[in-house]
């Protein structure tokens, strides 16, 4: 499921108001006062701690954050710099640059497609959204990225309250079910957002697991400026850091986005 999936999504992400002064939060900083109590696995009781734990995800209607990346291929590491930018259910933007700031790379996804400007060789590669689901289950959808980038709960992963499991012990709380091929768990902070993910398709050995961590204040909402990413097919291991320096919420955001004419095109 993941093996191209990685150009995608490691292209996504990494490849794939909050300034220098950003407040990190600390041990004693999450004991907040939205912390969930769950009393049992009942329908409604679900139904209405999800109702809780959706309110904690971030509020945007865009998105902008500056970041250091390092992807590990196994024998080969990369350290790259990026801009990560997000206009809500409708485009995410990514420019990633190397030594000296040249820009190697930029990518544009949509709902509908998957474009990919690969500066350093010349090439636009230009995919419809579904042509991720030759690589991954076709319940993967726009808004998972978005989520994943973000650190939200994903609304369809957790749209059947039936396939849903709480977990509660006095650092965290769990959730874990399953929709349709893909098993997922969610382990949240005590101010309910997620400082761990995993997605499996455990038929076919493959994981995604996203770890985040040093949760700051940005615009009045709690943003992990740290995201580790583990990506494994079962034959091959990929793995990214990505440490936000500067992120900012509900600002007008520019995706620039032309192919030369000299590009050589990848359909």
């Amino acid at each position: 499921m993941w093996n191209k999936i990685v150009w995608v999504s490691a292209v996504v992400l990494l490849l794939s108001s909050c300034s220098s002064k950003k407040k990190l939060l600390k041990g004693a900083d999450l004991k907040a006062e939205n912390e969930l109590t769950i009393k049992d696995n009942t329908r409604e009781a679900k139904k209405n701690s999800l109702r809780d734990l959706f309110l904690t995800n971030l509020n945007y209607s865009t998105f902008s954050g500056k970041a250091k990346m390092r992807l590990d291929l196994g024998k080969d590491n990369y350290d790259v710099t990026s801009t990560i930018r997000i206009e809500k259910d409708k485009r995410i933007w990514i420019s990633i640059s190397a030594t000296l700031g040249i820009e190697v790379a930029r990518v544009l996804i949509t709902p509908d497609s998957v474009q990919i400007l690969n500066k350093f060789q010349s090439e636009y590669m230009v995919k419809p959204f579904d042509y991720l689901y030759r690589f991954a289950s076709p319940d993967l959808t726009f808004g998972n990225l978005q989520d994943l980038l973000l650190a939200n709960l994903s609304v369809n992963l957790l749209s059947d309250i039936d396939q849903v499991n709480f977990k509660q012990d006095s650092m965290s709380v769990q959730l874990d079910g399953k929709l349709n091929e893909l098993d997922f768990l969610y382990k949240l902070n005590n101010n309910n957002r997620p400082y761990q993910f995993r997605l499996a398709q455990l038929s076919k050995k493959q994981l995604l697991e996203a770890n985040y961590g040093e949760y700051a204040m940005a615009s009045g909402q709690e943003f992990p400026m740290l995201l580790k990413m583990i990506i494994s097919d079962g034959r091959q291991e990929i793995k990214t850091e990505i440490n936000f320096n500067k992120v900012t919420f509900n600002e007008p955001v520019e995706m620039p986005f032309s192919v030369s004419s000299r590009y050589k095109v990848i359909r």
